[in-house]
């Protein structure tokens, strides 16, 4: 009777001892883990269907945005100062019967901060930057995210949006 006491003691202690040490490793895991001070935990991924489409049926993130079904983060670092949106829209001129392209700067800089394509992608000076279809389609100026992560090209009326005179 004594040893299966001892043994039923050790096995309760062994038990309770794994169990704390198994809270003491997630619990050290988590907040290894955790993103920094400020910064949400990991949101619930928003199915793709309830979010608004634009002409082309594609997802319309400026709209989810405005509409405030999406909040992206303004930065992984939470001492960084808010970018400040922009209300600027940039005109490129269109040769042909196209209509112009409007660059509207206040739902790019609600997103993103100018040091993403300023200066590298695009000179801040009207006419410096030869921006043409060919160039775009190959990655440059707003190839770079048009197509890959933003709207295709292939929805030309996003940007040629501006009726000739």
């Amino acid at each position: 009777m004594g040893t299966k006491w001892i043994h039923r003691t050790f096995f309760l202690t062994a038990l309770l001892f794994f169990g704390l040490l198994v809270f003491y490793l997630s619990t050290a895991y988590t907040q290894q883990n955790a993103p920094p001070q400020g910064v949400p935990q990991k949101q619930q991924a928003i199915p793709l269907q309830i979010l608004p489409k634009d002409n082309a049926g594609n997802v319309d993130w400026v709209k989810a945005l405005s509409q405030g079904i999406i909040k992206p983060l303004e930065s992984l670092d939470p001492d960084r100062p808010p970018t400040p949106v922009i209300d600027l829209d940039i005109v490129f001129k269109v040769k042909g019967e196209l209509p112009d392209v409007v660059y509207p700067h206040y739902p790019h800089t609600q997103w993103l901060s100018c040091s993403n394509c300023h200066p590298k992608i695009f000179i801040m000076q009207a006419g410096a930057n030869k921006v043409t279809m060919k160039k775009i389609e190959e990655g440059q100026f707003c190839g770079r995210c048009h197509g890959i992560v933003a709207f295709p090209l292939s929805n030309c009326t996003r940007c040629h949006s501006k009726p000739k005179r």
